[in-house]
């Protein structure tokens, strides 16, 4: 499962790297392929949902801490769309802390997602919980890549929990 430390020391941007090389490099559905099948596993520690914006807000509008930054994996990506993650809680604290993201308030949270209107919205589990939000951008993201090579990793029309 990724943690907090791996957003904020730069694992889990390795990690997405690995995975979209493994998509560029092979051809076909993962699901009987070894690798494909540990991969799967992995992607699935995250237990991405697709959100709302109705279903993002109560998240924002329930986190002790809220803070914006860039998608982490745009780093893999510069010439891609660029949108901003909102990051909730801990996370929220340590992105701001090692200078990934900036705190915000609800409104400005809230109003950075609408931004991002057309881009699907997924919500990330990291240490264990929903902390965070990303307005994906499906052609590079890992998430919608892994759905496309047949690893179904994306929940769907799930309540805010």
């Amino acid at each position: 499962m990724g943690t907090i430390a791996d957003y904020t020391g730069g694992f889990i941007l390795e990690s997405i790297r690995k995975a979209l090389h493994y998509f560029d490099s092979t051809e076909g559905p993962l699901t009987q392929d070894e690798k494909g099948k540990r991969l799967h596993k992995n992607i699935n520690e995250f237990e991405p949902l697709i959100l709302s914006l109705n279903q993002a807000g109560e998240y924002i509008r329930k986190a002790k801490s809220i803070a914006i930054g860039e998608r982490v994996c745009r780093v893999l990506h510069p010439e891609s769309v660029y949108t901003e993650s909102v990051f909730l809680n801990e996370l929220a604290m340590e992105m701001v802390a090692s200078g990934h993201a900036r705190i915000a308030s609800i409104e400005e949270a809230e109003e950075c997602l609408q931004k991002s209107a057309g881009h699907p919205l997924i919500i990330s589990k990291v240490s264990g919980e929903y902390l965070e939000i990303c307005p994906s951008y499906p052609p590079d993201c890992v998430y919608w890549r892994a759905e496309k090579r047949g690893l179904h990793c994306l929940e769907r029309n799930k309540q805010a929990q």
